[in-house]
């Protein structure tokens, strides 16, 4: 590459960063940390009985966010919409699945801990529907300690909301790990 080539490129992606892209070290995020219904929550959720309270998060739910963020689905296997769920994480690993690590919490295998993570990661404290879609990553705090940032939601609502939150959890994640 000529030194031109080289300056010319770097005017490029000046004028892409100051045009509208993420200044340097800034992250973009689809959704924030707060308590709203579209948020990365540190503690209970708004719309959540035990709003602004902490989470007591299950061992096995922590020990994969050593190595990764993590995607779970706590589901059954007789349900249409916990089956179009499962397909469409499966598809959205295929491009992810190195980046994250995958708990499928399955009733009909283990319903002492189907119904643990329901109890915990229902968003809106009334477990009992499934599927459930649980994210957790890391992520700062109030007051700057790392805190542990998860978001759920109820159905099967599609490949492009997945893909949404693991992309912020892969973001908050390396950006806060000390790994």
């Amino acid at each position: 590459m000529s030194s031109i080539d080289a300056i010319n490129l770097a005017l490029a992606v000046i004028l892409a960063a100051h045009l509208g892209g993420p200044a340097m070290g800034e992250s973009v995020l689809a959704h924030t940390i707060g308590s709203g219904p579209e948020d990365w929550w540190i503690e209970y959720p708004d719309q959540h009985p035990n709003a602004g309270s902490a989470v007591d998060h299950p061992t096995w739910a922590l020990d994969p966010l050593e190595e990764k963020p993590l995607i779970m689905l706590i589901h059954s296997s007789g349900c249409s919409a916990c089956i179009k769920q499962e397909e469409d994480i499966q598809e959205v690993l295929r491009d992810l699945g190195d980046d994250v690590s995958y708990l499928d919490v399955l009733y009909d295998d283990d319903i002492d801990k189907t119904w643990t993570a329901l109890e915990i990661y229902d968003p809106t404290g009334d477990p009992g529907n499934v599927p459930v879609t649980v994210l957790l990553t890391l992520a700062p705090g109030d007051d700057g300690d790392l805190e542990v940032a998860w978001h759920s939601y109820l159905g099967s609502r599609g490949e492009e909301r997945i893909r949404s939150y693991l992309n912020d959890a892969i973001v908050l994640y390396e950006e806060n790990s000390e790994g």
